[in-house]
């Protein structure tokens, strides 16, 4: 009996030197996970820096775009006509043609 009593002491004494240190270790692997795969962890920062590259090449894509219709609206301007421009807008989108150009039909056999 007295050895089953000392032996329950050495565990109480054990658990309550080991309650801290396992407390502590508990809040760290809490604060060390979410710091890697929480909402504003690591690897949810990689995602995002991934996204902005994404976007921000998108971006330089729709400028690259803007920057060439306004050469093409530019030309169009009463003030500054590009009269190739303005030849190749008639000729496609009224269906006109020079009297020396060589027209060609195509009948579809589709039918």
């Amino acid at each position: 009996m007295l050895f089953m009593n000392l032996r329950m002491r050495n565990f109480q004494r054990l658990s309550q030197k080991a309650i801290a240190p396992f407390m502590v270790l508990s809040v760290m692997g809490y604060f060390i996970y979410h710091s890697i795969q929480g909402e504003r962890g690591l690897l949810a920062w990689f995602k995002l820096q991934e996204r902005f590259h994404m976007v921000e090449s998108q971006l330089r894509e729709v400028i690259f775009e803007r920057e060439e219709l306004e050469e093409k609206v530019q030309a169009l301007r009463p003030e500054s006509i590009n009269r190739d421009l303005l030849d190749q807008q008639v000729r496609q989108k009224l269906g006109y043609t020079h009297p020396d150009d060589v027209v060609i039909l195509r009948l579809d056999n589709s039918e």
